[in-house]
C-alpha cells in the first residue's frame, strides 16, 4: 500500500469539514488519500456524536450511596420477612388445629387441644415478636 505525505491533512479535513481547493485537487488524483478519507469518515461515523452528557460525579456518588443504603435495609429486613412468613404459617396451622380441636370427639379433644393451644401460643408469640421489632 502506498502512503502519501498529505494523509494527515486529509484526516483533518474530514474531521472539521474544511477542504481547501488545493487539497481537494490533490484528493481527486491520489488513491491513498481517497482511501484515507474513506477510513477517516467511517471512523468519524462510528465514533458517533460527541455531545454525550455524563452526570456529575456528586450525583453518581449520591445514587451509589442511596443504593447501598437500600440494599443494607433489605438485608437487615430479610430475617424479619422470614419471621413474618413463619408466623403466618404458624397461625394457619394453629387455626387448623383449633378447628380440629373444636370438631373432634371428646377422646381426641384433649390431645388435639394441647397441641392446638401450644401452636396458638407459638403463633401469638411470633406475632408479638414481629410487632415488637417493627415499632
Amino acid at each position: 500500500m502506498n502512503t502519501c505525505g498529505r494523509e494527515q491533512e486529509i484526516v483533518r479535513a474530514v474531521s472539521n469539514g474544511e477542504w481547501p481547493d488545493e487539497l481537494r485537487a490533490h484528493f481527486a488524483g491520489c488513491e491513498s488519500c481517497a482511501e484515507t478519507a474513506l477510513v477517516a469518515g467511517c471512523m468519524q461515523l462510528a465514533a458517533g456524536p460527541s455531545n454525550v452528557q455524563v452526570p456529575e460525579a456528586g450525583l453518581v456518588w449520591w445514587r451509589a450511596q442511596l443504593r447501598m443504603r437500600r440494599e443494607a435495609v433489605a438485608r437487615a429486613e430479610r430475617p424479619m420477612v422470614i419471621a413474618e412468613k413463619a408466623a403466618g404459617v404458624a397461625a394457619v396451622l394453629a387455626g387448623a388445629w383449633g378447628a380440629a380441636w373444636l370438631s373432634s370427639e371428646a377422646a381426641l379433644a384433649a390431645a388435639v387441644g394441647a397441641v392446638g393451644l401450644a401452636l396458638m401460643g407459638a403463633a401469638a408469640a411470633a406475632v408479638l415478636a414481629v410487632a415488637w421489632t417493627r415499632r
